[in-house]
C-alpha cells in the first residue's frame, strides 16, 4: 500500500503530476479552505444541510462509512484499469486526502479529464435533486457544454456522495456518458476492498475532526451549545452567537521557514510550533497551523485551525486559538 506521496509546487502553484510504482499515489498541495462564518443561514444551496430525517451519520451501506473512506486512496479508485475502459491515462495528480485526477485522452485521442472525490459534501438541494439512481445509489447529474459531474449519494445526513467529474476539450465527445461510466466502477471498487493509504507516524488522516474536540474547549468561544457544521471527511466548524471554530486536517507543502502566510508568526504550544495570523475583516480571524508530519521533499500533513467572530465581539482570537491547539493536539496520533 503506498504511504503519501510528495508533490512540488511549480511555477504559480502548478501541480506536478504524481506517478508511483505500485499504485496511483498522493501529491500534496495546499487545498482551497472552507469557512462559514458564524449566523450565516447553512441550509441554502451554498452550504449543507442535517434536516434531513434520515438517520445522522449513518451510510446507505457500511462501505461508505466516514471511518473507512479517510483512509481510501482516491487514485486507486481510477486506476489504469478502469480508466482505459475509456480512453489512454496519464499520470495522477491529488490536492487533498480525498481527491484525485488523471488528465488523459479518450479513445478518441482528445482531452479527457477525470476527478474523483470521496466524502463529497453535498448542500440539501443537490440532495433532493438526486432523482437518478447509478450502481444502486441515488444520483444526480450537473452537466454544462464541455464537463459533466456526478454524484453518488453515500448518506443522507448529513448529505455526502462519491462525485465523478469529466471534462473534455472543445471537440470532445459527450462527457456525461464516460462520468456514469466511471462512477459506476468507483462505486464498485469502493464496495469492494480499495487501496488504503499506509499513513505515516503522526498523521490525522484517520481522526473525525468532529470527535476530537471537547466541550470544554469549545465553551469559552462559541457557548455550551454551538451549531456543528462538518465539511468532507476532514474539516468540521462550531458556531455559536457571533463567533466560530474551525478544524481541518489536510496535505500541503511544508514551507522551510514554517510560515504559511508571509505574516505568520511562530508560537509556542507547550511542545510543537504552531505558525497563526491574524486577518482582519468583517469577520477578524486568527488561523493556526500546526505540522504534524513532513517528508524529505517537504511534503506533509497539518492541522489547521482557526478562531473567528464579528467585530463587535471583545475576544482576543489567537490567544483563543492558541488553547484550542493545546485541547486538540494531545489527542492526536503521535
Amino acid at each position: 500500500m503506498p504511504r503519501f506521496r510528495a508533490a512540488a509546487v511549480v511555477a504559480a502553484a502548478a501541480l506536478l503530476m504524481a506517478g508511483c510504482t505500485t499504485g496511483p499515489g498522493l501529491a500534496k498541495t495546499n487545498s482551497p479552505r472552507r469557512t462559514v462564518q458564524a449566523g450565516a443561514d447553512t441550509t441554502t444551496s451554498a452550504e449543507p444541510s442535517t434536516r434531513s430525517s434520515a438517520p445522522v451519520n449513518r451510510p446507505v451501506d457500511p462501505a461508505f462509512a466516514a471511518e473507512r473512506l479517510r483512509l481510501v486512496n482516491p487514485c486507486a479508485l481510477i486506476e489504469k484499469d478502469l480508466l482505459q475502459t475509456v480512453g489512454t491515462p496519464s499520470r495522477y495528480t491529488s490536492s487533498s486526502y480525498t481527491r484525485c485526477s488523471n488528465y488523459m485522452k479518450d479513445k478518441g485521442g482528445k482531452t479527457l479529464n477525470v476527478t474523483v472525490d470521496i466524502g463529497y459534501t453535498l448542500t440539501s438541494t443537490e440532495l433532493k435533486n438526486a432523482r437518478n439512481t447509478i450502481a444502486g445509489l441515488k444520483s444526480s447529474e450537473q452537466k454544462l457544454t464541455s464537463t459533466c459531474a456526478i454524484t453518488a449519494v453515500t448518506q443522507e445526513n448529513p448529505p455526502q456522495a462519491v462525485r465523478v467529474q469529466v471534462g473534455v476539450g472543445s471537440e470532445g465527445a459527450e462527457p456525461c456518458e464516460p462520468a456514469r461510466k466511471l462512477l459506476e466502477g468507483v462505486v464498485r471498487k469502493l464496495r469492494g476492498n480499495p487501496q488504503k493509504y499506509s499513513p505515516p507516524k503522526g498523521s490525522p488522516v484517520e481522526v473525525d475532526p468532529c470527535a476530537v474536540v471537547d466541550k470544554a474547549t469549545l465553551a469559552p468561544v462559541v457557548g455550551a451549545s454551538p451549531r456543528m457544521l462538518a465539511f468532507g471527511l476532514h474539516q468540521c466548524s462550531w458556531s455559536g452567537q457571533s463567533a466560530q471554530m474551525q478544524i481541518e486536517f489536510k496535505t500541503a507543502r511544508i514551507p522551510r521557514d514554517g510560515k504559511f502566510d508571509t505574516q505568520s508568526a511562530e508560537v509556542d504550544l507547550g511542545g510543537p510550533k504552531g505558525y497563526q495570523v491574524l486577518k482582519d475583516g468583517p469577520f477578524p480571524t486568527c488561523e493556526l497551523v500546526v505540522v504534524r508530519t513532513k517528508d524529505s521533499s517537504d511534503a506533509g500533513e497539518i492541522v489547521e485551525l482557526s478562531v473567528g467572530a464579528t467585530k463587535d465581539k471583545t475576544l482576543d482570537r489567537c490567544q483563543a486559538v492558541q488553547a484550542f491547539a493545546k485541547g486538540v493536539i494531545p489527542s492526536l496520533p503521535s
